[in-house]
């Protein structure tokens, strides 16, 4: 949406800048006729394409500098072959054909027929809207709604769509904060609908609510993240506010919510960082909510949003205690992202003190199953201090939970000593690994495989079977070509000489060793 916000107002003053009308309608015919082939965002800001005309036209649209932008057909600043790519890069975007649409109207500099009796709500949203009248307007005209979703919730995107549809002419910052209010309204419907559904078919409709819900999810969560690398102005902490507040009563209505508004809230919480009247408000609002809130779940999302507001200001032991209050896997995805930020910012002794506590849930708890994003930071903490020994202590600690994370890890830092030790330990073998595993090490440090090897060969034969000796003079052929490819082959011939003496009298291993021709 940044991109076609950028575009669209380039190109508007450029319109109005000269005479650009016929260019805009030809722009538009191509772009109903298909003619764009291929449309590629790339590097955040650059827009390419195909564009077949009386001959293909390769175009370049450069969102932040749109005088850059070049077509090989050679007209100056703006022709119809880029804005036939633009027109087909809007329609690619959520509810894009609408968006064409807008555009199109928008650099002809006239008014769509549709819109010249425009509803009053669509009129009316602008930075002195009030979200909470905004709210009841939506209650009074789609709280029924979720009646529709008998067999199916699709009903619920025609609602978003005519929701979000009351914004399409207000401003960019007031359209933003109103397609958040949509989203979450329709994830309200959506999770209302679930409760008229009998029990034979609920488990259906809730996979059938997530797939249709998870789009609309990533979107709000993008949003809310424009939202927090922005200065907000006063209206837009109003409607978050309003939006906290309706996000709170849905959690509390529901006793399991399908809907993760616990996530949601503190997402929200997170755009009131720098704005320390409006946390200190919040916080005495959640502990006078915790004085009276009874609600397990309830309880461990203010417990959470407590810990979020002191995250805000960088006080993370009192975030911390917060965060012992709660369910742990209700919040480990907040933590490990707060983590990951310290690590980046260098606070090495705050890390420290998340890493030990998280540690502790890990080898205390009942969350060890869940150590895999534990396990990635160390392997982080563990690149960017590579003379700390500690985080590669932590990964042995946890074994054999933490084997693939310690193995990559190895491989991936070229400790292929420790590699060969770490997989010796856990008892595997030469054929348990993937040609490709073992050749990149072998390539790298051959001399590391030798101790696993020569296990490998006393564990095949002390199996005392046939097919246990067919595998050690497999391992052994292997063996041999290492030693050579070190140039060790008498320490290959000492090691040969000595079993083959001492199994001498096993005849089946002696006919096996013929078979692999190393008699």
């Amino acid at each position: 949406m940044q991109i076609y916000n950028q575009l669209l107002a380039a190109f508007d003053e450029l319109c109005q800048s000269g005479n650009y009308t016929a260019v805009v309608k030809r722009a538009w015919q191509l772009y109903q006729a298909d003619a764009v082939q291929k449309t590629n965002v790339y590097a955040k800001n650059m827009v390419n394409g195909i564009v077949k005309d009386v001959e293909l036209h390769a175009v370049v649209i450069d969102s932040e500098h749109i005088r850059y932008s070049s077509c090989t057909c050679q007209h100056s600043d703006f022709c119809e072959h880029i804005g036939a790519l633009f027109f087909q890069y809007s329609k690619g975007l959520e509810n894009g054909k609408v968006l064409a649409e807008q555009a199109y109207f928008q650099l002809l500099g006239v008014t769509r027929a549709s819109s010249i009796q425009q509803s009053e709500s669509s009129s009316s949203l602008d930075q002195h809207t009030n979200p909470a009248e905004l709210f009841q307007r939506l209650h009074s005209k789609y709280g029924e709604d979720w009646k529709k979703c008998k067999h199916s919730f699709h009903p619920l995107s025609q609602t978003l769509t005519a929701i979000k549809g009351m914004a399409k002419h207000s401003p960019q910052n007031v359209q933003r904060m109103h397609w958040c209010a949509s989203i979450l309204y329709v994830l309200y419907l959506g999770e209302r609908a679930l409760l008229a559904v009998d029990s034979f078919s609920r488990y259906y409709h809730e996979m059938t609510f997530k797939r249709i819900a998870e789009p609309w999810m990533t979107s709000l969560y993008e949003w809310l993240k424009e939202l927090k690398d922005e200065k907000l102005h006063s209206f837009e902490y109003e409607w978050i506010r309003e939006l906290l507040a309706f996000v709170y009563d849905c959690a509390a209505k529901m006793e399991k919510p399908m809907v993760e508004w616990d996530y949601i809230y503190y997402h929200l919480l997170g755009l009131l960082a720098g704005n320390e009247t409006q946390q200190q408000e919040m916080v005495q609002l959640f502990k006078q909510q915790l004085e009276l809130e009874q609600s397990p779940y309830m309880r461990n999302m203010l417990y959470g949003s407590l810990a979020v507001l002191k995250l805000n200001e960088h006080e993370d032991e009192a975030a911390i205690s917060y965060f012992e209050k709660c369910q742990f896997e209700k919040v480990q995805r907040l933590i490990y992202p707060v983590v990951e930020g310290r690590m980046q910012e260098q606070q090495w002794d705050k890390v420290h003190i998340w890493m030990d506590r998280l540690l502790e849930h890990f080898t205390t708890g009942q969350h060890i199953r869940s150590v895999g994003p534990y396990l990635s930071l160390c392997r982080k903490a563990s690149m960017l201090q590579p003379s700390e020994e500690r985080w590669q202590s932590v990964m042995i600690m946890l074994l054999p939970h933490s084997y693939s994370s310690l193995a990559e890890h190895y491989a991936a830092q070229g400790q292929y000593e420790q590699w060969t030790d770490l997989q010796m330990y856990m008892g595997r073998k030469p054929d348990d690994f993937k040609g490709a595993e073992l050749q990149s090490i072998e390539r790298h440090s051959p001399e590391a495989l030798l101790p696993m090897y020569h296990q490998a060969i006393d564990s095949a034969i002390h199996s005392r079977n046939r097919q246990g000796y067919r595998m050690a003079a497999k391992y052994m052929k292997k063996l041999q070509g290492l030693y050579e490819q070190l140039e060790k082959q008498d320490v290959w011939l000492r090691y040969f000489d000595a079993m083959q003496h001492k199994y001498s009298r096993l005849r089946a291993f002696q006919e096996e060793l013929l078979k692999g021709k190393l008699l």
